[in-house]
């Protein structure tokens, strides 16, 4: 995650995490249910899931505040997206089909994250590997 070269510093660690799933997702609305369920696999009661997701969404929202890109952030009601067309992301970059993006790819997909598996899958069946 960069802006202008710069690594973003986020005040939580799980806020970069939570920034990749909204990214994963592509622009998809996420429940705070849904965000606690992948970024917290082991679960946790729901109340302090619903906590920690609001502090992550805060500090994602003040740290693209910084950066003067808030508008990036989608928040309606109980929902987080994000604006898929603000991103300059070589994700978005190899499903659109672009060839550089594409023959760059080498199976590789947000390994950190568990939940990010699935997508991992799809890229790697779409890249043409069986």
């Amino acid at each position: 995650m960069f802006w202008q070269g710069e690594p973003l510093i986020f005040q939580r660690k799980k806020t970069k995490e939570l920034l990749a799933f909204l990214v994963d997702r592509e622009g998809a609305t996420c429940t705070a249910s849904e965000i606690s369920g992948s970024l917290w696999e082991e679960g946790m009661d729901s109340n302090k899931a619903g906590q920690n997701v609001r502090n992550l969404i805060s500090d994602l929202r003040n740290t693209l505040t910084r950066i003067g890109m808030e508008n990036v952030l989608i928040r309606d009601r109980q929902q987080v997206a994000i604006r898929r067309d603000m991103i300059d992301c070589d994700y978005y970059k190899m499903l659109a089909g672009d060839m550089a993006w594409v023959n760059a790819y080498k199976g590789e997909y947000m390994v950190d994250y568990s939940w990010a598996e699935l997508t991992a899958g799809k890229l790697y069946f779409r890249d043409g590997n069986k």
